[in-house]
């Protein structure tokens, strides 16, 4: 009666899923466990499925109620795999609980009538018959299994559609993949219903669900057994509603030197390790490795929180046995989720995180706790990170000048430009603030050009010599330092201002001065277009008098910290060091001046200017000219 070529190779594939997916590690999330739920229940539909149709081929041996029990359970089964994929699909988008709660009451409601409809056919004949020799025959409401399929493809596919961006996992583009295998299988069930062939469409959608969802080697961290980074963001997005969730994260110190130390193919052996023994002591916990070091364990009850972070510093007091003869000595940090705080935003936890590890990265602290001002901090580096974002966008980014005197007469002689971006109420955010976040995330450089185009404009709209201004300094940071067509793109501006190169300073800090070749060869090709460059901050950094002589700068700025300590301490390093400058044909210009008897010490001591709160504080455009227009 029934065709069961198609089932054999069904029953081998599914097996050698199942085995394979105990096999590996597995995160403790949604999609997991209604994966795993999907197998479970495909095999039982798939064993029910061959049983109750050879129950009814062989009816003579086996008792009506038998054989009508096989084939309830085989519609059970058959409605609660089509639900238990069409849950997987809103797991997929995120869909937790329905985003409608009608919608998530009829959801439920029809899977439960179905439900209720097969098991109503040990009573009566509803959707289908077995009369006494066997003979099997549809009911009148035999449809309604496809009716309910129909209707859970069909709101996947929509939810599909209007959610796609919103997918936690994979592609739109799979999903509607294994959803339509399951379309083409209720239709070859539809009409060739003698074959047992829907369940090799079932297995082609876990197979598109496995190789796109569950394929362990996308959520695993190389050989380490533990999972990365993207199934960390996967399962901090399901921890949302969890009341006391464990968080424990740790990190090697010196973990870069470390690899020097040891050397790469041993400290690899020493991770594994590590997370060999984060599996054999808690089974029980998501395990992560995100690389450089750095390890998280995830849970539901944080009040084993102290006793695993002390069992981990414990061990952490015994080598790591990398070899028969390689012993690592290795010290960590630990960082904790604060008592009372709870996983609220998955992107917040994750800064906090790697904002914690790099605290922990030396071996000034051994632990660091994410509490609610941690999360103040990151959300105001976030409004930070939207203003920087806004300001380059809309070339929105403001030009301030701070005025440059000369150190015997206190006459203006020329001014720095500064970048001040505002927040969303129109407060002025620190540069100290913003400017590391602009380059991390990149936009110094337009950041800085826009301050560079600001700078000509100003020169080519005012009279320079009235002002009394014979130069004005701009910044550029080392990461636009780097830029190969840095001259080119300045050369541009200039030409569109029509202003000579000669009139700009290029202001560069000692961390430019890493890569000397690259320095060097940037300042000759700018300085033939025209353009001269200040050495600022000098004495925050690295730098030293040695390789500032090779380099061709016509000043150094001193750094207002070396400027304050001497006032506090008076001594004769900088007073040489400012003679050093000076018979090294240097001009020098002391910064953080703000009392007249530091305006006449630095000039004193040879500096040709000066610049603070003293003579004045950053202006806006407006302010500065209508200071120094008025004076001039």
């Amino acid at each position: 009666m029934w065709n069961y070529s198609f089932v054999l190779p069904d029953f081998i594939i599914l097996f050698l899923f199942v085995v394979y997916f105990f096999s590996q590690p597995r995160l403790s999330n949604k999609l997991n466990k209604s994966f795993f739920n999907i197998l479970v229940v495909d095999f039982l539909v798939i064993t029910i499925d061959v049983i109750a149709s050879m129950s009814l081929e062989n009816a003579e041996r086996f008792s009506p109620f038998f054989l009508r029990c096989m084939n309830v359970l085989y519609f059970l089964f058959f409605n609660l795999r089509t639900f238990l994929f069409f849950l997987f699909t809103e797991n997929c988008i995120g869909l937790r609980i329905s985003r409608s709660k009608l919608h998530g009451i009829f959801r439920s409601l029809i899977f439960i009538l179905a439900e209720l409809l097969a098991f109503a056919n040990l009573f009566t004949d509803v959707l289908f018959s077995i009369s006494e020799n066997g003979s099997y025959a549809r009911g009148p409401c035999y449809n309604s299994i496809y009716i309910c399929a129909a209707y859970y493809i069909a709101v996947s596919l929509i939810e599909l559609f209007f959610y796609r961006k919103d997918l936690l996992y994979g592609s739109a583009i799979n999903a509607f993949s294994y959803n339509l295998a399951l379309i083409f299988g209720f239709i070859a069930r539809f009409f060739f219903p003698q074959f047992l062939i829907m369940n090799l469409f079932t297995l082609a959608a876990i197979t598109i669900i496995y190789l796109t969802y569950e394929n362990p080697a996308v959520y695993l961290a190389g050989k380490t057994n533990a999972f990365n980074k993207k199934a960390l963001t996967l399962l901090l997005d399901e921890f949302k509603n969890e009341k006391k969730p464990l968080l424990i994260g740790f990190v090697i110190h010196n973990y870069n030197e470390l690899r020097e130390i040891y050397s790469g193919i041993q400290m690899d052996k020493g991770i594994v390790l590590i997370c060999q023994y984060l599996a054999k002591n808690y089974p029980r916990l998501n395990r992560f490795y995100l690389h450089d070091g750095r390890f998280i364990l995830i849970g539901k009850d944080n009040s084993q929180t102290e006793r695993i972070c002390r069992e981990i510093m414990e061990r952490f007091n015994h080598a790591w046995q990398a070899g028969s003869d390689v012993d690592l000595y290795l010290e960590a940090g630990f960082v904790q989720l604060g008592a009372g705080m709870r996983i609220e935003n998955s992107e917040q936890i994750l800064n906090g995180l790697i904002s914690a590890f790099k605290e922990l990265s030396t071996l000034e602290k051994k632990e660091v706790v994410i509490d609610a001002e941690t999360f103040n901090a990151i959300n105001q580096n976030t409004l930070i990170k939207r203003a920087v974002e806004y300001a380059v966008e809309q070339n929105a980014v403001e030009m301030f000048l701070q005025p440059l005197t000369d150190a015997k007469t206190h006459k203006l002689i020329g001014a720095e430009a500064l970048a001040r971006i505002r927040d969303d109420k129109g407060e002025l955010i620190p540069p100290v603030q913003f400017i590391p976040i602009a380059e991390k995330n990149g936009r110094i450089n337009q950041l800085g050009e826009q301050m560079f185009e600001k700078a000509c404009q100003f020169i080519h709209d005012n009279d320079m010599k009235k002002l009394g201004i014979q130069w004005i300094n701009v910044n550029l940071s080392p990461i636009q330092f780097l830029r190969r067509d840095l001259n080119q793109r300045f050369s541009e501006i200039l030409k569109k201002y029509q202003v000579n190169a000669e009139l700009i300073h290029l202001e560069i800090t000692e961390e430019s001065m890493i890569d000397y070749t690259l320095l060097h060869k940037q300042i000759q090709t700018m300085k033939a277009t025209g353009f001269q460059f200040v050495l600022d901050d000098y004495g925050s950094g690295y730098s030293n008098v040695s390789r500032l002589k090779r380099c061709p700068f016509i000043n150094v700025k001193l750094d207002m910290e070396l400027v304050w300590d001497y006032f506090k301490d008076q001594d004769k390093i900088l007073p040489t060091l400012v003679q050093t400058f000076k018979q090294m044909n240097l001009t020098v210009t002391a910064e953080g001046v703000e009392t007249l008897e530091m305006a006449d010490s630095m000039r004193d001591m040879g500096c040709n200017y000066l610049q603070g709160y003293y003579f004045s504080k950053p202006l806006s455009v407006a302010e500065f000219l209508q200071k120094y227009g008025r004076e001039n």
